[in-house]
């Protein structure tokens, strides 16, 4: 379902709370922190799918790939392979479609300057779950923040159930 709404959106794969002061808020400032870096994702994601996405090229090194894993009838992976303006341009093309992405659950690992977050999702359009799945997220700090090198994602499936450990 997750592949269909990629293929459909492009879209991969976002604060709350006090986690405003410390990443993307209105103005887009960069998580100072790598546990904020979900929360920076579902801001940049969520609202109308043709919203300004000023937040995401923020978020989002201008180099960063976006890797859809899907699984065919057959059980074979495959992949789409996404740049930042392709998510843009496909998730733009559903008009005014409320988006919603929630992570539900992540997990940091970090060395220095590096950061890999395994994050569980949940996504949302016009008010309909569509679909769940796990991101991997590879992150990097500059100067400003943390910004995202790569998320990869694939949606849950019947033959690939989340994992309990990445539910809530």
């Amino acid at each position: 379902m997750l592949r269909t709404l990629f293929a459909a959106t492009n879209l991969a794969g976002a604060l709350a709370g006090s986690a405003m002061a410390q990443a993307p808020d209105a103005d887009c400032a960069l998580p100072s922190e790598p546990k904020w870096i979900p929360a920076a994702i579902d801001a940049a994601i969520t609202g109308a799918a043709d919203k300004d996405r000023a937040c995401m090229k923020a978020l989002l090194m201008p180099e960063a790939r976006m890797v859809i894993v899907s699984l065919g009838a057959d059980g074979a992976p495959s992949y789409t392979l996404l740049t930042l303006d392709d998510w843009i341009a496909r998730t733009k093309a559903r008009g005014h479609a409320m988006l919603e992405e929630k992570q539900l659950k992540f997990h940091v690992e970090r060395y220095g300057n590096i950061a890999h977050l395994w994050s569980s999702y949940a996504l949302h359009s016009d008010g309909k779950q569509v679909a769940r799945g796990i991101n991997s997220i590879q992150a990097i700090k500059v100067a400003d923040g943390w910004r995202v090198m790569v998320i990869m994602a694939q949606a849950e499936a019947a033959t690939a159930p989340l994992p309990k450990e990445y539910l809530p």
